[in-house]
């Protein structure tokens, strides 16, 4: 049975991944998730708690994640780890580092909108752009939701593979603002 880990530092991020887990179950896969447990989490087989921050800076909490899930990877044999939110992204992208260079699993990141865009705060470059630079190259595939992401992963970043999908929003072409009306 193939399997696949759901990763994420909040469990509300199930939210985007449900139908995607439960169309992956429908055909046969074990699908889990690894999360804090600050809300329950369905529609997966087992369920993972990790004491993950949403802060990059809280560093030992981020260090004894990676520690716990690297455990967890390694006598799980996932197929594919998919992982969201940056902190998130950070954990599962280092502990299956060494899988991953053993051809052991494939990570797809999944980023919903980089910290890092034009005319974001100078302290949101010096610490995501660097660190997503960097885990680029434990990416097999990166998933981004806006063009300016994709533009901006396709020049600097390094994962195997780099897509776009369209994420959140409305398209104006499709939905046009109504005409105001004047009496």
């Amino acid at each position: 049975m193939p399997k696949i880990l759901f990763v994420s530092n909040t469990a509300n991020f199930q939210k985007f991944n449900l139908p995607f887990m439960r169309d992956l179950r429908a055909k046969g896969w074990q699908v889990d998730y690894a999360s804090p447990a600050d809300e329950p989490v369905t529609e997966c087989d087992n369920f993972v708690s990790l004491d993950m921050p949403r802060s990059p800076l809280h560093v030992l909490k981020i260090l004894r994640a990676i520690r716990i899930l690297r455990r967890h990877l390694e006598k799980s044999g996932y197929d594919i780890i998919h992982c969201h939110t940056p902190v998130g992204s950070v954990v599962a992208r280092l502990a299956a580092k060494k899988l991953r260079r053993q051809k052991k699993v494939k990570v797809i990141y999944t980023a919903h909108g980089f910290h890092f865009y034009k005319g974001a705060p100078l302290l949101n470059w010096l610490v995501y752009y660097p660190v997503e630079k960097m885990l680029s190259r434990c990416t097999d595939v990166l998933i981004t939701i806006n063009e300016e992401d994709y533009r901006l992963a396709k020049r600097r970043f390094h994962a195997e593979e780099i897509l776009k999908i369209d994420g959140v929003g409305v398209d104006l072409e499709r939905f046009a603002p109504l005409e105001e009306k004047h009496e």
